[in-house]
C-alpha cells in the first residue's frame, strides 16, 4: 500500500497537464488605458492555454513592457508569476525561472506587497532546492516561515498564486522528510481553507489522499477509511468546471484506487461483508480501457492488481486469482520491456504469486518466488534503512537550523524592540523636557508678572508711606499748634492715631515686601536671631531707604527713638 501511495504523487505530477481552452486576445492599447487594478487582474485571469511557446512569450513580454511602462508594480509581479506558472510551455531552463522568481520577489518585497513576497519567496526557495541551490534545513526554515505568513496573512488572499500549489510545496517537502505530523498540521489546514475548484481539484484530491495515507500509517482504519471515501465520492461527482481533457481518466483512477484502499482496510478491520464489492469496482475503474493508453495507465493498473490478488485470495477465489496474476506478469514484462520501471515494484507480485503457488500446492513454486521477494524485500529494506538514516540526519540538522534561525530572529526583534524602546525613552525624556521648560518658562514669566506687579505695589506702598509720614508731619505741627494757644482737637488726634503704620498695615505691607525681597526677612532672623519685631520692622523701613524722620513718622515714634534703635542694632550686629 505505501508503494501505491508514492506512485500516487508521481502519476499526479505526470498527469498534471494544462487544459485546453480558447485562449484570449491581447489588445495591447486597451491593456495599457486599464487602471493598475484592471491590469492586475487582466494578467491573472489570461487564459494562455492553447498558445504555444512563441504566443506565451509573445503575450508576456507586450504585457511586460506595458507594465514597466506604466509603472505598475502589482501587475509586473503578476506577469512574472505568469511566466514562472508556464515554465513547462515555454521550456525554460534554470537558468531563467531563477531570475524570474528572484524578479518577483526583490519587487514585491521592495513595494511591501506582504503577499506577492510570501508566494515569490516560497516559490523561489522551492525551485532553489529543487536545483540544490540551497541545502535540506535551510528548506525547511523557509517552509516553516512561509506557512506562518500565509496563516497571518489569511490563506484567502493568495488566491492570484495558486495557493493549493504552495500548500503542495509544504506538504510535498515534509512528505519527502517523513515528517508526517507536520505534513498533517499542513494538510489539515489545506483542507479546511481550500474550495475544490475543477483547477485545483488533482491536487485536492491527492491532500485527502495523503490524509488517508497519515491515518492508515497510524492504523486508525476508521478515520482512514473515512477520507478514502471522500475521495471516491468526490472524484464521482468532479467539479462542473473540471473538464480538461485527463479529467476522466484521473477520476476513474482515483476512483480506484480509493476503492481498492477501502477494501483492503475493511479486511484488516474483519469487516469482510463489503470487501470483495468495493475491491472488484476499484479493479474495473482502474484497468486499462485501451491499447495505446498512457504509461502511467498501465502502471497503475499493474499496482491495483497487487493489491486487488491478496483480497481474490484471501476469499479463496484461486480462479480468479490465477487470471489476475496471468494479467499482472503479461504487464510486468511490458512494463521492463517499454519502460525500465523500478525492480522493487515486483515485490508485491512475487509474494501473490507465492501465496497463489502455495494454496495450490506448489511448495518449490512458492519457496521460489518467496526467495525472490525476500530478496528484493531485503534490499530495497537496506536501501530505505539508509535513506530514513539520511532522513533523520536532514531532519534533525533542519530543526537545528531553524531553531538557530529563530534564534537569531528573537534576537533581532529583541534588539529592534530594545532600538524601538530607546527611541520611545529619547522620545518621552524629549517630550517631558519640552514639557518641563515651557512649565519652567511659564511660572518664570509668572513669577516676572508677579514681581513686577509685587514691585509696583511696593513702590506704591512705599510712596504713600512717605505721604502718609508727610501728612502726619502736618497734623502734628497742627496740633502743636493748637495746643499753644490752648486748643484741643480731639478728632485731629484720633485721626493722627489712625495713620500711624498699624498691625494690619504692617502685615499687609509685609506682604508685598516678601514678594519682591522673599529673603530679606529671613537672612536677618539668620543673622541676628536675636532681633526683635520692632527691631525687624526698622530694618525693613531702612532697606527702602526711608529716611529717620519718615520712619519715626510712620512708626509712631521719636526722631530720637528711631536713632537709639539705630544704634541698638548697631551694637548687636557689631
Amino acid at each position: 500500500m505505501k508503494q501505491l501511495c508514492l506512485y500516487t504523487l508521481l502519476l499526479i505530477c505526470y498527469l498534471q497537464q494544462p487544459a485546453r481552452s480558447q485562449p484570449l486576445a491581447l489588445d495591447e492599447t486597451a491593456f495599457r488605458s486599464m487602471s493598475a487594478s484592471a491590469r492586475f487582474r487582466f494578467v491573472h485571469d489570461f487564459a494562455f492555454t492553447g498558445l504555444d511557446a512563441a504566443g506565451v512569450a509573445n503575450v508576456l513580454d507586450r504585457m511586460l513592457a506595458v507594465a514597466e511602462e506604466k509603472n505598475d508594480s502589482r501587475s509586473y509581479i503578476a506577469v512574472k508569476f505568469r511566466r514562472y506558472e508556464r515554465r513547462e510551455t515555454l521550456k525554460l531552463p534554470p537558468t531563467e525561472i531563477l531570475p524570474t522568481l528572484t524578479d518577483m520577489e526583490r519587487e514585491a518585497r521592495e513595494n511591501n506587497f506582504d503577499v506577492e513576497t510570501v508566494a515569490g519567496r516560497l516559490y523561489l526557495k522551492y525551485e532553489q532546492f529543487k536545483y540544490k541551490k540551497i541545502p535540506t534545513e535551510q528548506m525547511y526554515a523557509e517552509v516553516q516561515i512561509a506557512f506562518g505568513s500565509m496563516e497571518a496573512l489569511g490563506f484567502d488572499r493568495f488566491q492570484d498564486y495558486k495557493p493549493e500549489t504552495m500548500f503542495y510545496i509544504l506538504i510535498k517537502f515534509m512528505q519527502d522528510l517523513e515528517d508526517y505530523e507536520e505534513s498533517f498540521r499542513f494538510l489539515t489546514t489545506a483542507e479546511r481553507v481550500l474550495a475544490p475548484t475543477g483547477k485545483n481539484y488533482v491536487l485536492y484530491t491527492l491532500f485527502l489522499n495523503y490524509l488517508q495515507s497519515y491515518w492508515q500509517r497510524k492504523k486508525d482504519y476508521g478515520k482512514a477509511i473515512e477520507y478514502a471515501q471522500k475521495v471516491l465520492r468526490f472524484n464521482q461527482h468532479l467539479p462542473a468546471d473540471a473538464t480538461d481533457q485527463e479529467a476522466g481518466w484521473r477520476a476513474r483512477f482515483w476512483q480506484g484506487f480509493s476503492s481498492l484502499s477501502i477494501a483492503e482496510m475493511m479486511l484488516q478491520q474483519g469487516r469482510r461483508e463489503e470487501v470483495e464489492r468495493y475491491a472488484d469496482q476499484g479493479y474495473a475503474w482502474s484497468r486499462v480501457e485501451k491499447e495505446g493508453s498512457p504509461r502511467a495507465a498501465y502502471i497503475a493498473e499493474y499496482e491495483a492488481l497487487q493489491v486487488y490478488i491478496p483480497i481474490k485470495l484471501e476469499f479463496g477465489k484461486l480462479a480468479e486469482a490465477g487470471a489476475l496474476l496471468k494479467r499482472s506478469k503479461e504487464l510486468k514484462e511490458m512494463l521492463g520491456v517499454r519502460w525500465d520501471i523500478s525492480i522493487f515494484k515486483h515485490i508485491k507480485f512475487y509474494e501473490n504469486l507465492a501465496r497463489y503457488e502455495e494454496m495450490l500446492g506448489r511448495p518449490a513454486d512458492a519457496l521460489r518466488n518467496t526467495k525472490l521477494a525476500r530478496e528484493l524485500q531485503d534490499s530495497l529494506d537496506r536501501r530505505n534503512d539508509i535513506r530514513k538514516f539520511e532522513q533523520i540526519n536532514q531532519r534533525l540538522a533542519a530543526e537545528k537550523y531553524t531553531e538557530q534561525l529563530r534564534l537569531v530572529e528573537a534576537e533581532k526583534e529583541l534588539q529592534e524592540e530594545l532600538r524601538n524602546a530607546a527611541f520611545v525613552l529619547l522620545a518621552l525624556v524629549m517630550a517631558l523636557s519640552f514639557a518641563w521648560f515651557r512649565r519652567q518658562r511659564r511660572l518664570r514669566l509668572q513669577k516676572e508678572k508677579e514681581l513686577e506687579a509685587a514691585q509696583k505695589d511696593l513702590v506704591d506702598l512705599t510712596q504713600r508711606l512717605r505721604e502718609k509720614s508727610e501728612l502726619l508731619e502736618n497734623l502734628r505741627v497742627e496740633i502743636s499748634d493748637r495746643s499753644v494757644n490752648g486748643e484741643r482737637s480731639q478728632y485731629l488726634e484720633q485721626l493722627f492715631t489712625s495713620m500711624i503704620l498699624t498691625e494690619e498695615d504692617w502685615r499687609r505691607f509685609r506682604a508685598v515686601f516678601e514678594k519682591v525681597h522673599p529673603n530679606f526677612m529671613k537672612e536677618q532672623k539668620a543673622l541676628y536671631p536675636g532681633l526683635t519685631p520692632a527691631e525687624l520692622r526698622y530694618l525693613v523701613l531702612e532697606h527702602l531707604e526711608l529716611s529717620t524722620h519718615e520712619m519715626a513718622n510712620m512708626l509712631g515714634v521719636s526722631d530720637n527713638t528711631i536713632r537709639q534703635t539705630r544704634a541698638r542694632l548697631r551694637r548687636k550686629t557689631g
